[in-house]
């Protein structure tokens, strides 16, 4: 039996619409299954628990986006249980790291294919807080930005005109009204390395982030390594330049942009810096992160 969580909200009610062609297309193909009509990340964490308990489950599959998908990653994280995604959300990172089709039906044709894919996910803890990603943390001002997108009415206008990635757009011009640089200290894998005016420092698991911005282009979902991008000693105009060069991923050859690859992450600031994973909240500085190397079981039709 298929598990299939669906946020019906996502995507300003494309969640709602997927589902409807999804639920019709495995009744007609007799395929056994079972669903979860989540009203939040709680909800469907909650709810994902309690069936992971008592149903013995051949796959779960979120019709939704990466923060649906997030909501129930503790759960399936080491437990070897396959897990898929049919796009619904505003961004789509995941399906797009792991080649999934917008195309309902045809992300329903991986779902119940059955092939998969070790994939590595990150762990995060922020004071009390922790978390699993799967796509990246953004921390700084790209974690602003997630703040003021989620909280946002022009976010739903976006998702209606099919745009979800220009919600990230608008919300980076007004984050970068608001906030102040400041110093960070990242320590990867032991080694200390600190910026002075510091804007953001993502730790990547995938290649893009916000809908498609290309934060850290060589990471792949498998590598085993944690990738991590700081943009730094620079002012406001220099942020304007470096922005528009995330969509291709070329910001990476600038003086003030530094990579950083490993496998366990500390980021700290010198004031607080919000968190973001996956688009969702993850606390704030300091953060430690480390990589879960192949411990999810993902179902895509990519080949090793």
């Amino acid at each position: 039996m298929i598990l299939f969580v669906v946020n019906e909200n996502s995507g300003n009610g494309r969640g709602a619409k997927v589902w409807q062609q999804v639920e019709s297309q495995l009744q007609a193909r007799g395929t056994s299954y079972t669903k979860i009509l989540a009203t939040s990340g709680a909800d469907a964490f909650e709810r994902t628990d309690k069936l992971l308990r008592s149903t013995k489950l051949k796959a779960v599959a979120v019709v939704g986006g990466d923060g649906t998908l997030h909501s129930v990653l503790p759960l399936l994280t080491g437990t070897g249980i396959p897990v898929g995604i049919i796009p619904a959300g505003s961004g789509n990172d995941t399906s797009r790291a792991f080649a999934i089709p917008r195309d309902p039906l045809q992300a329903l044709d991986i779902i119940v294919s059955g092939r998969t894919r070790l994939a590595d996910v990150i762990a995060s803890t922020s004071g009390d807080e922790t978390q699993v990603t799967i796509t990246a943390i953004a921390v700084g001002m790209d974690g602003a930005v997630a703040a003021d997108v989620n909280g946002s009415r022009y976010k739903r206008w976006c998702n209606r005109l099919g745009l979800g990635s220009l919600a990230y757009v608008i919300g980076f011009f007004r984050a970068l009204s608001q906030f102040s640089p400041g110093e960070i200290t990242v320590t990867m894998d032991g080694v200390v390395h600190r910026f002075d005016r510091g804007w953001l420092s993502a730790i990547a698991n995938i290649a893009s982030y916000g809908g498609g911005l290309r934060i850290c282009p060589d990471a792949r979902f498998d590598d085993g390594q944690l990738h991590v991008c700081v943009v730094h000693g620079c002012g406001i105009w220099r942020i304007l330049f470096v922005f528009p060069t995330l969509l291709k991923g070329t910001h990476v050859k600038r003086r003030n942009v530094t990579l950083l690859k490993g496998r366990q992450v500390t980021i700290q600031t010198k004031g607080r810096f919000l968190a973001y994973g996956d688009g969702e909240p993850s606390g704030e500085t300091p953060i430690e992160a480390k990589l879960l190397q192949g411990q999810l079981v993902f179902l895509t039709t990519l080949s090793g």
